[in-house]
């Protein structure tokens, strides 16, 4: 039994019957069989006090009705703050999913992926790799390539992974960058591989000039063969 003291009684009065009602619906009884709601508005009253007895039945729908309240409160505070600038939080932008949340939520931008129809580089690659996996399955390679370069030239090529603002080039598509690489492999169908490099030569012009600065590398993958990185 609670005693409930609402500044509109009759308002009160029609929620209790309502839960209790729902109540019934759900249990297949009357109106009345899960509990009582009871108010005499045509009475005038010194204490506008309503008495409401709900059923157990009532009483848990009222409380998962709090509790989703609550969770969607919290959700909507979190959209709200990952985008203070917007007028209406409510209002889910077209291109947003759940990698996208986890991505505002971690401070990582993904890398864009770019329109260069790759082929793969030997028979073991998957040229349909987004640039976003290309950058997580090479990363060590490509902070490598900039080994014996100052701090700040790594930070930068670090930094650049992070906000996800690398570009990608084939070799083949860079003047100056000339070495073009071939696999082969020994054995029987499905054997060990085997590489080989041909037409192989430094670097030259404004390729070998970026190189050289520590603003870009060149390095041959199996997913994209001869690749050109800028940033």
């Amino acid at each position: 039994m609670s005693a409930i003291a609402p500044a509109n009684a009759s308002g009160y009065s029609a929620v209790a019957a309502l839960l209790n009602n729902a109540a019934s619906a759900a249990t297949g009884g009357s109106p009345q069989a899960g509990g009582s709601a009871t108010s005499d508005a045509a009475t005038p009253s010194a204490d506008p006090t309503d008495i409401v007895d709900l059923s157990d039945r009532a009483k848990q729908v009222l409380a998962r009705a709090k509790s989703e309240q609550a969770a969607a409160d919290k959700l909507s505070a979190l959209v709200q703050s990952l985008n203070p600038d917007r007028k209406n939080p409510e209002a889910k932008p077209k291109s947003d999913d759940g990698t996208s949340v986890f991505d505002k939520l971690s401070g990582r931008t993904r890398q864009q992926t770019s329109d260069t129809e790759w082929a793969a580089g030997s028979k073991y690659g998957d040229p349909s790799i987004s640039d976003a996996a290309f950058v997580d399955k090479y990363k060590d390679a490509m902070l490598g390539a900039l080994t014996g370069f100052p701090p700040e030239k790594v930070a930068a090529l670090q930094a650049a992974i992070d906000s996800g603002t690398l570009t990608f080039q084939k070799g083949s598509d860079v003047p100056g960058y000339n070495t073009r690489t071939s696999v082969t492999y020994s054995g029987e169908p499905g054997g060990l591989q085997g590489m080989s490099t041909s037409g192989h030569a430094a670097p030259t012009g404004s390729a070998k000039d970026a190189i050289e600065a520590g603003n870009a590398f060149g390095f041959w993958t199996e997913d994209r063969g001869d690749v050109y990185v800028t940033w």
